[in-house]
């Protein structure tokens, strides 16, 4: 018998580069439509996540989700079927996370599309985590997941400007500087180049 009182935390890790390119890496989501943007498995990854929006919805140690989605138009017009197949796959899912969307000119639904699963996520999960809309033109997240032990490794990186080198998020100061808005949900734990980030350290970030 289930016990319904028990609370699963899940852990979000930022690394850097060399660490995250020594992950083994298993079922690659894309964004292309030609490839899964969705996939239900135990380990999944995905890459390069700069405009769109990415992430994963969780039930800890039991099912996990991932996904990748282009903000273009045709994304647009299906979004209602988009979510539908989201939770088709992981029913009454307890914990998520979404990554993602910048503000361009050319790219003019990325940052409405990471609202609209916002509003979708938090209104239907109890837990999401966000680390939404990356502050710089050249700035991208890859993300990992394992259900195994319930863990988000990330890599994001971002420019400041045309020939400065690229900062990795391997700080709280530079996890600040990548996205504009951070909430680590309820009972998450947040963890920056393997020290852990608590309430107590930022509790801006923290809902």
């Amino acid at each position: 018998m289930e016990n319904s009182s028990v609370s699963f935390t899940s852990n979000i890790c930022f690394v850097d580069r060399i660490a995250y390119n020594k992950i083994k890496k298993r079922n690659s989501i894309g964004f292309w439509h030609t490839v899964p943007n969705i996939l239900k498995a135990d380990e999944f990854y995905s890459e390069g996540i700069k405009t769109c929006t990415g992430g994963g919805v969780v039930i800890p140690f039991k099912e996990a989700e991932g996904f990748h989605f282009w903000d273009d138009m045709t994304n647009k017009k299906k979004f209602p079927d988009i979510v539908n197949s989201l939770f088709r796959f992981v029913k009454n899912p307890q914990r998520a996370l979404l990554v993602g969307s910048k503000k361009l000119d050319d790219s003019p639904y990325s940052i409405e599309q990471f609202e609209r699963f916002k509003k979708v996520f938090t209104e239907r999960i109890k837990n999401v985590s966000l680390f939404e809309r990356h502050r710089y033109e050249n700035a991208q997240t890859h993300y990992i997941y394992s259900l195994d032990n319930d863990t988000w490794t990330l890599f994001s990186e971002y420019q400041k400007g045309k020939n400065i080198r690229y900062n990795q998020v391997k700080s709280l100061k530079a996890l600040k500087e990548c996205f504009e808005n951070i909430s680590i949900a309820d009972g998450d734990r947040l963890f920056i180049n393997n020290k852990e980030i608590t309430k107590a350290d930022a509790p801006e970030l923290f809902q």
